[in-house]
C-alpha cells in the first residue's frame, strides 16, 4: 500500500538543529542496543520515541497466540486509554496497525483524516496525530506513535520513528517471554504467580498501600483488601488469568490509607507465559498515579474506572 501523509515535509529553518536530533536518537538508540539482554530493552526503545519525535505515546503490537489478532506487547507514554488505543486489532482489519503491518509500509495521519475514519468512533479524545510503521522480525510486528502536536509529525520526527521501528525486533510468536527469576525485585516492581496468588513486592509499593516489609504476607488477597470496593472489579480483571491475554495492562485504581483519603495508584503489568517448572506470571510495577499526571482529577479516573 503507499504511505499515507497529511502532514506536508518540514524544511528550511531549524533543519540543522532537527538533523542533529536524529543523530542523538540514533546515538541513543545504538547505547540501548549495545547493553545487556534485559526485559525492559523495547520499553526503552519506545521511549526514545516520546524523547525525539515527541510522541505522547509509543506501543509495540505482534503477533498473538492468535495469529488473527496484532496484540500490545509494550507500551511508553501517557495511558493509552486517553487515546481510545486497544489491546489488540485484527491482522485483517483496517485500522492503521494492521495496515502497516500488513503492507509493510509507514502510514501517517493528521487529525483530520483520523476524525473521518472508522476507528474515530473508538477515541474519547480528538486533535492528535497518528503513525503506524512495520517492525521487522520473525513474527513481524508494528510501532504506533501518536502526537497531541498541532502540525503532528514532521519530517525529523519521522527520521527518529524509523529508527525506533528499526531497533524494535518482534520475536516469533512461538517465543515466550522469560524473565529472570533470580532478578532482584526493584522497590516499585511486583511479581505475581497466577496459579497460586503469591506476589513478590518491592517496598516502595507496600509503602503506598501503607504497609511495611514485615506486614506483608505475600498475598494478592491482602492487596486486594485495602483496595476501595468500588475499583475492585477492574483490579480484579487485571489479577485474574481468565481475563487477560499476554502482553502489557495498566490500569489506576484507588487504595484506603491509614488516615487521609484513598490514594490513586497506577499498575502496569505484562502478563509472562509459564513453562516447564513455571507459572504463568503479572509481573510490572505500581506508583503513585499522582506523580505521574497531577492535572487528571479524581472524577477523570473513575470515569476511565467505568
Amino acid at each position: 500500500m503507499s504511505c499515507k501523509r497529511c502532514n506536508g515535509e518540514v524544511v528550511g529553518q531549524g533543519a540543522a538543529e532537527r538533523g542533529s536530533r536524529t543523530l542523538r536518537a540514533e546515538g541513543a538508540l545504538k547505547a540501548i542496543a549495545s547493553g545487556p539482554e534485559q526485559e525492559e530493552r523495547p520499553r526503552r526503545i519506545l521511549e526514545q520515541a516520546l524523547v525525539f519525535a515527541g510522541a505522547s505515546l509509543a506501543a509495540l503490537y505482534t503477533p498473538g497466540d492468535d495469529p488473527e489478532l496484532l496484540c500490545l506487547s509494550v507500551s511508553a507514554g501517557v495511558p493509552r486509554t486517553l487515546y481510545g488505543v486497544r489491546d489488540s486489532y485484527p491482522a485483517s482489519g483496517g485500522s492503521p496497525v494492521a495496515d502497516a503491518q500488513r503492507g509493510g509500509e509507514a502510514v501517517w495521519i493528521g487529525p483530520e483524516e483520523f476524525a473521518g475514519s472508522a476507528e474515530s468512533r473508538h477515541v474519547p479524545s480528538s486533535g492528535f496525530s497518528l503513525a503506524t510503521l512495520p517492525v521487522s522480525g520473525d513474527g513481524g510486528g508494528c510501532l504506533l506513535a501518536l502526537t497531541e502536536r498541532p502540525e503532528g509529525f514532521d519530517a525529523e520526527d519521522r527520521a527518529c520513528l524509523e529508527l525506533v521501528a528499526e531497533a524494535l525486533t518482534c520475536p516469533a510468536p512461538a517465543e515466550a517471554e522469560e524473565a529472570d527469576e533470580d532478578a532482584e525485585l526493584l522497590p516499585g516492581s511486583f511479581s505475581l504467580a497466577m496459579d497460586t496468588g503469591r506476589v513478590e513486592v518491592g517496598d516502595d509499593i507496600l509503602r503506598l498501600f501503607g504497609l511495611a516489609p514485615g506486614e506483608f504476607d505475600g498475598k494478592v488477597e491482602t492487596l486486594l483488601g485495602l483496595t476501595v470496593p468500588e475499583d475492585l472489579p477492574s483490579l480484579m480483571s487485571v489479577t485474574e488469568s481468565d481475563h487477560m491475554t499476554i502482553g502489557d495492562r495498566e490500569l489506576e485504581f484507588r487504595v484506603l490509607q491509614p488516615a487521609g483519603p484513598p490514594k490513586w495508584l497506577r499498575l502496569s503489568g505484562r502478563l509472562l507465559p509459564g513453562g516447564e517448572g513455571r507459572p504463568t506470571r503479572l509481573v510490572g510495577t505500581v506508583v503513585d498515579a499522582s506523580t505521574l499526571r497531577p492535572d487528571v482529577t479524581d472524577v477523570a479516573r473513575v470515569q476511565r474506572l467505568a
